[in-house]
Order: structure tokens, then sequence, then C-alpha cells
């Protein structure tokens, strides 16, 4: 009996174009490796409320540097992404051949790129001028409860064979994510959707194991 797997995706938002105005990129391949790392950033205590550097720092600040609620927790994944175009998804079977895996590599670049803006008319009167570019909203999904707010901050891209065009038919993409956290973007309910689902379902899956281990605690310390 034939196994049906989850693809990874990356989902693309335009700007203000939430939930309607989206970009679909699913994995033909799921990364078989999933680099995390978390770090807890503090922030710059030797300002006083009031904003004047100097001065000794009380109990409660030493308390309040120490405590990892007073830093920033920042999230970055590491995934490899690989195309191949002799074994592409049926959905993307009638691209044209000559341009081998060329749609795919140039859909995920795109991503990093400030979405197309409309020009806008200066008070003034004069030339009209294209107005300043966002970055879509860019989601990585990575199985039913995992779904991250991310900025694409690098690319590695390996072309491995090309065709008689010189265009690829064989890719390796490593691709570098930050979790966006809902402090840097204001007001964006893509971010804020997917940062709640992920966190609720982290918080379920940790009360889970936790409910199974609270009565081991007496074979471990008297406490």
């Amino acid at each position: 009996m034939s196994v049906s797997h989850l693809r990874g995706a990356f989902i693309a938002y335009e700007p203000d174009g939430y939930p309607e105005k989206k970009r679909v990129l699913p994995f033909r391949f799921n990364p078989e490796t999933l680099g995390r790392d978390l770090a807890l950033e503090q922030g710059d205590n030797s300002q006083g409320p009031g904003g004047g550097g100097g001065g000794s720092s009380s109990g409660g600040d030493a308390q309040q540097g120490a405590d990892a609620s007073s830093g920033t927790l920042k999230e970055t994944f590491s995934v490899l992404v690989r195309f191949d175009a002799y074994d592409r998804h049926e959905a993307v079977a009638n691209l044209p051949p000559e341009l081998g895996v060329a749609p795919e590599v140039a859909a995920l670049e795109d991503l990093m790129h400030p979405a197309a803006s409309e020009t806008e008319d200066n008070a003034d009167g004069s030339e009209p001028v294209a107005a300043r570019a966002k970055r879509p909203t860019v989601l990585f999904v990575w199985g039913r409860k995992r779904v991250y707010p991310v900025r694409i901050t690098g690319m590695s891209i390996q072309e491995i064979l090309h065709n008689a065009e010189l265009n690829p038919v064989r890719a390796e993409i490593e691709v570098a994510l930050e979790v966006v956290g809902s402090g840097e973007v204001k007001d964006n309910p893509a971010v804020q959707s997917a940062l709640d689902f992920t966190h609720g379902h982290r918080r379920e899956l940790a009360r889970m194991f936790l409910d199974n281990t609270a009565d081991q605690g007496s074979n471990i310390l008297p406490l």
C-alpha cells in the first residue's frame, strides 16, 4: 500500500494581499534535513527607564537582564531545496522542457525581491515615481502543525547540470530563513496568524509530553 506524504512549501502573500493574493511554491522533494537554531538576544540595558546613560543598575534591573523574558528569541532555519526537470510534479509537467528548472529557480529567487509596485504621482506635479516596493510576506509550511512567517536572508544556488540552452536541469538551493516576530511587522495578519497557529501547537505538544512525565519526578530529585 502506497503512503501519501505531505509536501512542504513556501507560500508568499503580496503586500496587503492576505489572504487572497498568494503564490504557492510546493517542494517536489521535501528536504531530508531541517536545520533549526534558537538564540536569545539580550537587549541593551545600559540606559535606564529615563533614557539616560551611566549610573549603577539596581538589583531589579539586574534581575530583569538575567530573565529570559527580557531578551528577544531569534529562530533561524536552513533547508536544502532540490529541483529536477526529469522528475517534476504533474502539476508543472507542462512547462517548456527547454527551460529546464529555470522557472522553479526563478520563482524561489523572486521571494527575495520586492513585489512589483505601481507608480505614484508626485504632489508637485513632477514626473511620477515608483512607489516604495515591499517584499512579500513568506510563510514556510512544514507539516500540519508548523507554519512559520519567515524572511529569506540568503540563498546558495548550485546548478548541477545544464541542457543545450544552458538552462539548469538540476539545481540545489540552500535557503537561509529567519522567523519574523510579531513585534517586527505590525498589522500583518499573515504573520500573526502563522505565529499564533504554530506557537499554539508547540505548547500543545509540550503539554502532551509533560503530562506523561509528571509522575516521574519522584525518581529524579526529592522536590
